[in-house]
């Protein structure tokens, strides 16, 4: 464990490291934490050293999309949803849904778009894999277009429902684009319902984990959460934490909705106990049937051809996707993308995991018997030293994970 510890510090020393904060937490399927650290410092601040802990409270971003699959997966056991419904039925703003194939310039000059009709149907098992149509026009140059053309200022981070009313990008089932299909979700388990996403999300999933520290309103309890790490952007690269500068939530807070892909304040010791239920089988919040459907590969050949192109570069790391082409090493399950093949010394096939944009990372492997997570607050995304952080941890992780089934006399995984 020394070793892990020496380079979670490293990573964060106050003069040498490259981040102001991280901390890093491992279960094993027994509920038992097997690694846990914080280092560094909550400010961002070079004079504010105000040290970062386990509790300390962060922006989760995409990490919300996880809660939001098991909320789903949860109704879909009960046989309040079905996966391959048409969602359309149930949420009435996406019944006039048209993919946008291009924008086409008219004589003057006026960018004008060119929709086609949705072949098919809407179905949430498209929509959980990101499959289903949905971008995000923070990420797709040709929904920026046609927003400008419609005069729109609605966005990905305006805080409401309002910032993802944009058409799709192409057909259901037909490609993969990261985009606003969880979200969407969210706004389904309220329809069938009745109730908020915090409400369902507090009643169904953090109180059966004892988690008190988990929410899409932070503003509303001042007095009971646990003090927020600070964000930070990193500003130059090369130069350590003097490249760190003070960042902001990017998100526009208070929500206006609980939106089901972004939206969640956690703290690291809130999310492993997610995690480890769900390495542990799903109890107390699904059957183990239920995480099998969850974490099982959902996509087409054509969608996965198309997410290894789509993935960035660091993200292709994590999931040891070597080139673009690509297509044999990761799916996409319910839950998050889903490792085909072991990766040496890392994770095992059928390990399932993702991000949060702030830098966040989690993983489940059920075959090791390990869920994991790694939390920053650190901007923009994609951090190329935040992956090191990752990867470097997790295989010794693992190491450490080898050398106690040896001692145990159990073979090597």
């Amino acid at each position: 464990m020394e070793n892990l510890d020496r380079m979670i510090d490293d990573f964060t020393h106050p003069t040498t490291g490259s981040l102001h904060g991280a901390a890093f937490i491992a279960v094993d399927n027994h509920g038992h934490i097997i690694y846990q650290r914080a280092a560094g410092r909550a400010g961002s601040a070079p004079d504010d050293a105000s040290p970062l802990k386990l509790d300390s409270l962060y922006w989760i971003a995409s990490l919300t999309k996880l809660v939001t699959a098991v909320a789903t997966v949860q109704l879909v056991e009960r046989g309040n949803l079905t996966l391959d419904e048409d969602v359309r039925d149930k949420v009435q703003e996406l019944r006039d849904a048209r993919v946008l194939c291009s924008m086409k310039r008219d004589s003057v000059g006026s960018a004008q778009p060119e929709f086609q009709a949705v072949r098919g149907k809407l179905t949430l098992r498209n929509m959980l894999s990101h499959a289903a149509g949905f971008g995000y026009d923070s990420s797709s140059p040709l929904l920026q277009e046609w927003s400008k053309s419609q005069g729109r200022t609605a966005h990905t981070f305006k805080g409401s429902m309002d910032g993802y009313r944009h058409p799709l990008i192409y057909q259901p089932g037909k490609s993969w684009e990261y985009g606003a299909g969880v979200e969407w979700a969210g706004q389904l388990i309220e329809r069938v319902t009745a109730s908020t996403l915090e409400e369902y999300m507090q009643t169904n999933i953090w109180s059966r984990l004892g988690a008190t520290s988990t929410t899409f309103h932070p503003e509303l309890r001042p007095d009971t959460l646990p003090p927020q790490m600070q964000m930070g952007e990193r500003v130059s690269v090369g130069q350590g934490n003097e490249s760190i500068k003070p960042g902001k939530v990017i998100l526009g807070y208070p929500l206006k909705d609980d939106i089901g892909g972004i939206g969640l304040f956690s703290t690291p010791m809130d999310f492993i106990k997610l995690l480890s239920a769900l390495v542990q089988g799903g109890g107390p919040l699904l059957s183990k049937e239920s995480v099998d459907l969850l974490f099982a590969p959902q996509l087409s050949d054509e969608s996965r051809m198309a997410m290894s192109k789509a993935l960035g570069k660091q993200m292709r790391r994590v999931l040891g996707i070597h080139s673009m082409d690509d297509a044999e090493q990761a799916d996409h399950s319910l839950g998050g993308p889903v490792t085909l093949k072991d990766i040496p010394d890392r994770r095992r096939r059928g390990t399932v995991s993702w991000g949060g944009l702030p830098n966040l990372h989690w993983w489940v492997d059920r075959e090791t018997g390990v869920a994991a997570a790694l939390f920053t607050q650190l901007m923009p995304p994609a951090d190329a030293v935040v992956t090191d952080l990752l990867i470097e941890p997790e295989k010794a992780l693992y190491r450490i994970i080898d050398r106690a089934r040896k001692s145990a006399g159990e073979p090597k995984l």
